[in-house]
């Protein structure tokens, strides 16, 4: 078997033995289930107050207009999904990225791996191929349940534009939460502390959700942590022009904001991203930044160290 796949296999072998890992999946999902039945029940709700006008409106012989749901775009009842991912999603990655190096360091299995025949490059290329295969079930999960949920709404015309567009927006998904458990795995090889992969990618997290659109376009950390929220227009002010053009690259919660607002059909009529690079461009170069971090780190594993100690 390749070493590589062979370290990705024993890694995701080692996280469903992970009780928080499973956790953590199932709270995701389950908050994706909350999205998708909020979007079903107001959807339901529309439908029947039309039925009811529509009924009184034709018995006095008035003209009755469409339905208004019809008039909706059908993704727009899943833009609240971008929260869950957002905050649980990218969470999740984190804490799988830490637990790819703990769990290997704490049980004392490092050396062993050291032993083995094949070079560190297949260590690196093993743990990041589990990274993206654990975030990729996260997020077929959420897959399925939008899929569901919008094939059962009453009146919600879906189409295959409809679909490829949600198809984009979770691989955007998928791609904004690696980030984060690419930064966290990479930190936690370099770290050796306990946890410390996860405090250190946590604060970036925090840093990128809160800090950032506040200097950007002073959205407040009660808004921040919902993508509708933070499609708010840049205030006009000197300092957050200067902000948004300088920042607004590295503010990768906003680009996400936006291609979820773009992809599921609720972004502002004429609102644009922050700063001069295009959001799918800076989601790609963080993608491709955590990337590079995660496996040169992991690269330099020191295959030496563990224990129940470590």
């Amino acid at each position: 078997m390749n070493p590589a796949r062979l370290v990705s296999r024993q890694s995701l072998a080692a996280l469903t033995r992970d009780r928080s890992v499973l956790i953590l999946i199932a709270f995701f999902a389950a908050m994706v289930l909350v999205t998708a039945w909020l979007g079903w029940s107001a959807t339901n709700t529309v439908n029947a107050i039309y039925a009811d006008a529509a009924r009184y409106l034709a018995t006095a012989g008035q003209p009755v207009p469409p339905n208004p749901v019809g008039e909706a775009a059908p993704l727009s009842v899943l833009r609240n999904l971008g929260v869950y991912i957002s905050l649980i999603g990218a969470f999740g990655s984190i804490v799988i990225g830490q637990l790819l190096i703990e769990t290997d360091r704490r049980a004392g299995t490092l050396p062993l791996i050291g032993v083995r025949p094949f070079g560190r490059r297949d260590l690196a290329i093993g743990k990041i191929r589990a990274l993206v295969t654990a975030t990729g079930a996260m997020m077929a999960v959420a897959a399925l349940i939008s899929v569901a949920t919008l094939v059962t709404i009453p009146s919600l015309a879906i189409g295959a534009g409809d679909l490829a567009r949600l198809a984009l927006f979770l691989i955007a998904g998928w791609a904004y939460i690696t980030v984060f458990g690419l930064v966290a795995l990479g930190a936690a090889a370099r770290m050796p502390g306990t946890a410390g992969g996860l405090i250190a990618a946590t604060v970036v997290w925090l840093v990128i959700i809160f800090v950032l659109p506040e200097l950007t376009a002073n959205v407040h950390p009660t808004a921040a942590i919902n993508p509708v929220s933070t499609l708010a227009a840049t205030p006009d002010s000197g300092f957050f022009r200067l902000a948004s053009a300088i920042l607004g690259p590295f503010s990768l919660a906003e680009a996400f904001a936006w291609l979820s607002g773009d992809l599921l059909s609720f972004l502002p009529d004429g609102f644009a991203p922050r700063g001069p690079i295009p959001p799918a461009l800076t989601l790609a170069l963080a993608l491709i930044l955590a990337s590079v971090f995660a496996a040169r780190s992991t690269a330099k594993l020191d295959l030496n160290a563990g224990g129940p100690d470590a």
